[in-house]
């Protein structure tokens, strides 16, 4: 069965792989970018779900790694290569920081919380001129190369997002099935009972939070040099960054690891088109068609798209087992 699995997931990279040698169109192309992007960000912020918890705050961590890669990059000429391992810092110092308080909290007091620290990030960066240049934003220089992350196509932008979107499953995947990921799905559970049981649950909720930080800010980075321009509106946008992953969870299936994947692809292409193809006959049309099939698939499918798929599986292997009985008998 791992095998199988392996293969499957091997010729999945492999088709993904050549998209680009398949679409050459730039708008197609940049749909594409968004939809990697938006599954490794999912992919990040659906950690922390593992262990029951829904942050609305993962734009702060977001911010802080664009923010200091491309500080670095216009005050010490240090490349985005050279960057990236400080904004992973400075987003795992940021999650630091709201650990002790924050994960006190419960339930919606917890995601209000969250919201609450990513607006005071925001608020900082507009205020601190001398190094954000507030609501001015900062423009990034563009330097073609890999050195840089710059390029004059999106081919090798499409590769970048392929990888990162890659890794941030993989790493989804590896702590799901691990120990820590047992020990956050029990937390998820009963928090008391998984204590009564011996299990650390503050830490294991800290690691979840740390790991999640830390693929958000890296992927600050990579976007930073994807749009070439950042601003506190921006890179700090609960919306964007944070709602827009929570939704893509919702629709997949929050807790695992499959179901936002499929949230994220499904959901990116559809707002996208909405947006090209409806947003200006109608101001706010494309996000009340959006907002009402948000709607219309949490009500007929409350655990998520995977959930369904899930048992669908399950109805099929039930029914060949049975058919193979009656074969037999």
């Amino acid at each position: 069965m791992n095998g199988k699995r392996l293969a499957v997931r091997g010729a999945i990279l492999a088709i993904l792989a050549a998209v680009p040698l398949v679409v050459t169109q730039s708008y197609l192309l940049h749909l594409a970018i968004l939809i990697l992007f938006y599954t490794a960000l999912t992919a990040a912020w659906n950690i922390l779900t593992f262990c029951g918890k829904v942050s609305f705050g993962h734009a702060a961590f977001f911010g802080l790694g664009a923010y200091t890669s491309t500080i670095l990059l216009l005050k010490a000429g240090l490349n985005p290569w050279v960057g990236l391992p400080a904004a992973i810092l400075v987003a795992l110092v940021g999650a630091a920081t709201m650990t002790v308080p924050l994960l006190r909290l419960r339930g919606p007091m917890f995601t209000l919380a969250t919201i609450a620290y990513a607006e005071v990030l925001r608020r900082v960066a507009i205020v601190w001129r001398e190094m954000t240049a507030g609501s001015e934003g900062l423009t990034i220089p563009f330097e073609p190369g890999w050195l840089h992350m710059s390029f004059t196509g999106k081919t090798e932008y499409y590769f970048l997002f392929l990888a990162l979107a890659a890794g941030a499953v993989g790493i989804s995947h590896w702590l799901y099935h691990s120990a820590t990921g047992f020990h956050l799905r029990a937390t998820a559970s009963d928090e008391e009972a998984a204590q009564a049981l011996g299990i650390d649950t503050n830490r294991v909720q800290v690691v979840a939070l740390m790991w999640s930080a830390g693929i958000t800010g890296a992927l600050g980075v990579f976007y930073a040099q994807y749009v070439y321009m950042i601003d506190p509106d921006l890179v700090f946008s609960v919306t964007l960054f944070a709602i827009q992953p929570a939704l893509n969870g919702i629709i997949g299936g929050l807790g695992t690891v499959w179901g936002p994947v499929l949230g994220a692809v499904l959901m990116t292409p559809l707002g996208e088109f909405l947006r090209s193809y409806l947003g200006h006959v109608r101001q706010g049309l494309n996000f009340f068609i959006y907002g009402v099939t948000l709607i219309v698939v949490v009500m007929v499918l409350p655990g998520g798209i995977i959930s369904a798929l899930t048992a669908l599986r399950r109805r099929l292997a039930w029914t060949s087992s049975r058919a193979a009985v009656k074969e037999r008998a």
